[in-house]
């Protein structure tokens, strides 16, 4: 299924979109050369059979060979599918026996081809060989399993975890950034370290700032060997760190960049998708019930990647469309931009070595469609072109 956009005129108009009251988007105009992204495989229908619908693409992982692996949320599954998009099989399905999943949240998988998917249901790792076979589950963590992780080497990753601790009335819970060990509960390195603490009167009265401060506050990322990359989720801040495997800063990024004002439909949509999803984690209609309030600015850096050039690809939250800022990994010298020209507030991305892909979270065709992509570098030039 091969798709070629019209990336020109969808560029010009996509991201010539005001980007709220602080900026607006037409106010800047990029100086190095800006790569496009193009579909070249659509996965995805509104009805049919089990094979190609998704109800809530939690992650989506490349292998070497061009295939891809889809984590479906709500169906608690695995599909995977050939670079072509056709489908392949289920490699795992809901449930509570050995290999069957609960709550898929990410997917990691190290150098050796082993597929961890971690399920908080089952409290850490669902594991897959490098044949695509059930190997284990490594359930270490009563609560609070390691979140986003990005693998290093065939028996290490470095993942955020989150612990808590109840002191009288307070509930002290730190986040962390840590090297963790193939099947080992405690990590052997902590990169970055923080607490947030409060009253549970205090929790009660303002849950929405507890799920942006600790689902997904932050994004980690890795060349595969010896370098760790990292940047908080911060609508005032853009800046990232690398560290070497000894947990030495060899790598600071910054830019100034002015905030960037959600606009009230933007507000509406986030408040809706959150609140249903938070009710989806917690056992839905019967679970924890609120309403969410996102934070009224969009985040500098939204995701750190290792893209398939070998370079540090840093996705802005503050524009209209999935932008990417392109890094030398070693230096931090900013070497090109990358767009894919298509509007939302709910775009995710993964970029690795091995592929591209992009998703809605919230899609206004009221179904998800997963597209392939690749660089087109046929480049817009910065002056022609206004963000």
């Amino acid at each position: 299924m091969k798709h070629t956009a019209a990336v020109s005129a969808i560029f010009l108009l996509v991201l010539s979109c005001g980007g709220g009251e602080t900026q607006t988007a037409a106010e800047w105009v990029p100086e190095l050369p800006v790569d496009t992204l193009e579909i070249v495989t659509e996965i995805g229908q509104e009805l049919g059979d089990s094979t190609c619908t998704f109800a809530a693409v939690a992650d989506v992982e490349f292998l070497p060979d061009g295939r891809v692996i889809v984590a479906d949320q709500v169906a608690a599954d695995l599909k995977w599918y050939d670079a072509a998009g056709n489908y392949l099989g289920h490699l795992a399905r809901r449930g509570s026996g050995p290999g069957e999943l609960g709550f898929p949240w990410y997917l990691c998988m190290l150098d050796n081809g082993t597929l961890m998917v971690m399920d908080p249901f089952k409290q850490g790792f669902v594991v897959f060989d490098d044949s695509l076979q059930f190997k284990e589950e490594i359930s270490l963590w009563i609560q609070n399993p390691p979140f986003m992780a990005a693998a290093l080497e065939d028996s290490q990753f470095v993942a955020y975890k989150i612990d808590t601790d109840n002191e009288e009335s307070r509930i002290s819970m730190k986040r962390s950034v840590a090297l963790f060990n193939y099947n080992e509960a405690d990590w052997e390195r902590v990169f970055w370290q923080d607490s947030i603490s409060a009253t549970f009167s205090e929790m009660i009265a303002n849950p929405s700032m507890f799920i942006i401060d600790l689902l997904d506050p932050m994004s980690i990322a890795t060349n595969g060997s010896d370098r760790v990359f990292f940047s908080l989720k911060d609508g005032e801040e853009y800046s990232i760190t690398g560290w070497d495997l000894q947990g030495t800063a060899v790598l600071d990024i910054s830019m100034e960049l002015e905030p960037v004002a959600k606009t009230p439909e933007e507000m509406a949509a986030e408040s809706t998708y959150v609140t249903n999803y938070v009710a989806r984690m917690s056992g839905g209609g019967g679970g924890f019930q609120m309403e969410f309030e996102p934070d009224p600015y969009k985040d500098m850096i939204a995701d750190l990647s290792m893209g398939p050039d070998g370079c540090l690809w840093a996705r802005r939250g503050t524009l209209q469309s999935p932008f990417f800022d392109i890094y030398d990994m070693e230096t931090g010298e900013l070497l090109r931009h990358v767009v894919f020209p298509v509007e939302g507030w709910s775009w995710r991305t993964v970029v690795s070595e091995n592929g591209i892909a992009a998703w809605e979270e919230d899609p206004e065709l009221g179904f998800q469609v997963l597209y392939l992509l690749e660089v087109n570098d046929e480049k817009l030039e910065g002056t022609e072109a206004q963000i």
